[in-house]
């Protein structure tokens, strides 16, 4: 949220220099920019933890919950292969853009914003890992068997 106001700032701000008292301010729009990366990366992982992230979840919806978790716990691995090798691209890139500047910021190594989408990755990491223990969680709880009669019709 910090991200999105500052960059809502950054942006009525360079309205304000360009348009209102004609004095062209560049950096604001590079400003602008870094940080509607980094508001969108840091959403990204709030929306993994909220779990409101798209799914298409039409024939998961059909399974039993044994099932669904079985799946869930698939679909994590497979999440949590994509963020390590996210992560790893990452740090090479952090390595390789360390005395890299910004144009207009140029007190702002490029190695900063790709050290932001490490911080978002690591915590997209923690959030599927929590879902991961919780779905294996529910698959190591006894499934409920029905009495005999109680059956629906």
């Amino acid at each position: 949220m910090v991200a999105f106001i500052a960059m809502l700032l950054a942006s009525l701000g360079q309205v304000l220099f360009r348009y209102v008292l004609e004095i062209p301010v560049p950096w604001t729009e590079e400003l602008a920019r870094v940080l509607f990366v980094v508001s969108m990366l840091f959403g990204m992982a709030i929306a993994i933890r909220e779990k409101e992230h798209i799914v298409v979840d039409f024939l998961l919806n059909k399974q039993t919950p044994r099932r669904r978790a079985i799946a869930a716990c698939l679909f994590d691995a497979l999440i949590l292969a994509f963020l390590c090798a996210w992560a790893r691209g990452t740090l090479g890139l952090i390595d390789l853009n360390w005395n890299s500047y910004l144009v207009t910021l140029n007190w702002i190594r490029v190695a900063y914003l790709y050290i932001a989408e490490l911080l978002a990755v690591v915590l997209m990491i923690a959030f599927v890992l929590a879902d991961l223990f919780a779905q294996a969680h529910s698959l190591r709880a006894p499934v409920p068997i029905p009495e005999p009669g109680s059956e629906p019709r």
